[in-house]
């Protein structure tokens, strides 16, 4: 035990010295190049700031003015609104699920109550039906063609075809196979289970959800292969020589040093979930009967169709609120858990 407390601390101190080294090594080069500590924080400032300056400009400050939108009734014809405070966000949450007298569910299966909460559950509906069939699918994939397999790229390049078609050209498609008069109708026709899945208020959501899962297993796909890549050969080579089965091995070394992987793969999983728009609005335009409105969509036909920039920036930022909690307690959960070695 003292040995290893030794060689740690003297692999830490070689670290540190090894920096100490690089860092004078550094500064000397600067110093031979006439350039000084200062000037060489300024050229790092140099470097940055393009990319500073895009973000201010193309994702912060339309963040921010969104954010100055929804306390306002704004008109976009007259490019100018009028300060209301908090009124659109009471618009947009009322009635609420929770009141003095007790719970009030209808705003969740009723759309005509209250759109915003129907379209809120039909989002969750939709997150908790494809995120872990993405996440799951993704890793059996990646787990697969992680072994010497024939004819590995070719299945690389098949699982991954769905995540380079865009999501109209996904939607238009499946929206053919599930109609009534489209491909799975027709091997399910003769033995009489044919029915009009893309149609059906029951089943339209379960449509765009069995899309969102074809699509997305690929892309959890190549993020799971890059982390099951740069797991040590040493872990599964000790774990080997202690007897350890292929389900110890994947529960003791695989799944514990993915940790950032899944990290990574649930917060974009979710988020993506959340703000799934294209093939929503592709598939069948938040119909039939609000069947597949999802949030994201709402806040399109709030501000645009109906010209309610004002609702609509306020439902974007209750929507953000959701994810940023979500990704705050997820990354607080990874870095309690986080493996080093």
């Amino acid at each position: 035990m003292a040995l290893e407390e030794g060689d740690a601390s003297g692999e830490d101190s070689f670290g540190s010295a090894a920096r100490d080294y690089l860092g004078r090594g550094r500064t000397a080069a600067g110093r031979r190049m006439g350039v000084s500590e200062d000037q060489d924080n300024l050229m790092g400032w140099l470097f940055v700031a393009p990319n500073v300056f895009v973000f201010s400009t193309f994702l912060l400050g339309p963040v921010l003015f969104a954010f100055y939108v929804s306390f306002q009734e704004w008109s976009i014809l007259r490019n100018a609104g009028e300060f209301i405070g908090i009124e659109n966000y009471l618009t947009v949450l009322q009635p609420l699920p929770v009141t003095t007298n007790g719970l009030n569910l209808s705003v969740f299966t009723n759309p005509t109550e209250n759109l915003f909460w129907y379209s809120l559950k039909n989002t969750f509906v939709y997150a908790i039906g494809t995120v872990p069939l993405q996440i799951l699918g993704g890793l059996a994939v990646a787990l697969m063609l992680d072994k010497r397999v024939r004819a590995k790229k070719a299945y690389r390049a098949a699982y991954f075809m769905p995540v380079m078609l865009s999501g109209a050209a996904s939607a238009v498609m499946w929206r053919w196979f599930l109609s009534a008069d489209g491909v799975i109708n027709s091997f399910l026709r003769p033995i009489g289970l044919a029915h009009n899945w893309a149609g059906d208020p029951a089943t339209a959501l379960g449509g765009v959800m069995l899309m969102a899962v074809w699509g997305g297993i690929g892309s959890n796909m190549i993020f799971f292969l890059a982390g099951l890549q740069n797991i040590p050969e040493e872990l599964y080579e000790a774990a080997r020589i202690d007897g350890a089965s292929r389900w110890h091995l994947f529960r003791h070394v695989t799944w514990p040093n993915l940790g950032n992987t899944n990290f990574f793969v649930i917060v974009m999983a979710v988020i993506s979930a959340f703000q799934v728009f294209g093939i929503a609005l592709v598939f069948s335009e938040g119909g039939p009967y609000y069947a597949t409105t999802t949030t994201v969509l709402l806040i399109y036909q709030r501000a645009f169709d109906e010209g309610l920039m004002g609702e609509g920036a306020a439902m974007a930022f209750i929507l953000f609120l959701i994810i940023f909690v979500f990704s705050y307690y997820q990354y607080r959960h990874q870095r309690s858990g986080e493996v080093e070695y």
